[in-house]
């Protein structure tokens, strides 16, 4: 397939990706459960000190010094969808693990947990967002760190596995659901990577169209965790479309990722752990009570602190 054709198929993916969200721009009703951030604690201290983040952070606005720290990062952590989370969820844990250690890699899940906390770690309020795809039988999520910016009143987005963030045509940096939203509209809307140059936003959009693509398959329902703090306490909130069953849609992921399980070359004792892992997981789903899904105003208010 030349360049040219990638860039024709990746262009009618977001068609389709995009036109899923315009369908579906109105987020259910809930509870208006805000996430709460803690940006004291004596791990902090250790954190900033073994790895030098205020130096590496600098002076500037929130955005400014998140991007820094983003950049530090992310070129030092080795990307690896397989990863099986082993390693205790907390920024000193995974780095001790993996930082400039390429055969150490983790996944997006554990990239944006180290970014959150370096932010948190320099008075930055950071939190995790799980993006999510429309298809339960799509095996592929994302998970980014937003930040946010007192100066611009806003979250911002950014992608530890890709280093980058998004913008509008104006070059400002956009949160998850301003990409969401405009994805939906058609608005101008590209990623970029920290080292591009920015001065030619068309040129960049379709550079990264298969990033651009990437997001927006997978910005359909969103969940953040309600504690932001050192290490997880394993508590989400989701924020769903009107109309989308979670609980079906999570028990078909789960049925369909059974069925496919003989097909993905794995060992017979691998295929063997991995069935009944999800045979524990599908019981444990079709069991349980509804998830509740909250208030989708909890993505914009300003943060509260406390943990």
């Amino acid at each position: 397939m030349t360049k040219a054709e990638r860039l024709e198929t990746e262009r009618r993916l977001f068609d389709i990706y995009s036109g899923i969200l315009v369908n579906n721009p109105e987020f259910r009703p809930g509870p208006a459960v805000m996430p709460e951030y803690d940006l004291d604690c004596p791990e902090y201290g250790t954190l900033r000190e073994k790895y030098g983040l205020d130096k590496l952070a600098g002076k500037g606005s929130a955005f400014q010094r998140a991007k820094r720290l983003l950049h530090h990062l992310a070129p030092r952590l080795t990307h690896s969808p397989y990863f099986d989370n082993h390693v205790p969820c907390d920024a000193l844990s995974l780095l001790e693990y993996s930082y400039e250690r390429p055969d150490q890699g983790i996944n997006c899940l554990n990239k944006s947990k180290i970014l959150a906390e370096c932010c948190l770690a320099v008075g930055i309020y950071a939190r995790r967002v799980t993006i999510m795809p429309y298809s339960p039988y799509d095996n592929d999520n994302h998970v980014v760190t937003e930040i946010y910016d007192p100066e611009l009143g806003k979250w911002i987005m950014l992608d530890p596995t890709t280093d980058g963030w998004f913008v509008d045509e104006n070059g400002s940096p956009l949160s998850v659901l301003e990409i969401r939203e405009r994805f939906a509209r058609r608005k101008f809307t590209t990623f970029i990577a920290s080292a591009d140059r920015k001065g030619d936003l068309r040129r960049l959009w379709d550079r990264h169209m298969d990033s651009n693509s990437y997001i927006c398959k997978n910005l359909f329902w969103l969940c953040i965790e309600r504690y932001n703090c050192f290490g997880s306490k394993n508590e989400w909130l989701n924020f769903v479309p009107g109309g989308y069953d979670l609980k079906r849609n999570r028990i078909t992921m789960m049925e369909y990722r059974l069925s496919i399980l003989p097909d993905q070359g794995m060992s017979p004792e691998e295929v063997q752990k991995y069935q009944q892992m999800f045979q524990n997981s599908l019981k444990r789903i079709q069991t349980a009570p509804e998830e509740p899904c909250y208030d989708i105003s909890a993505l914009t208010a300003p943060p509260q602190t406390g943990a």
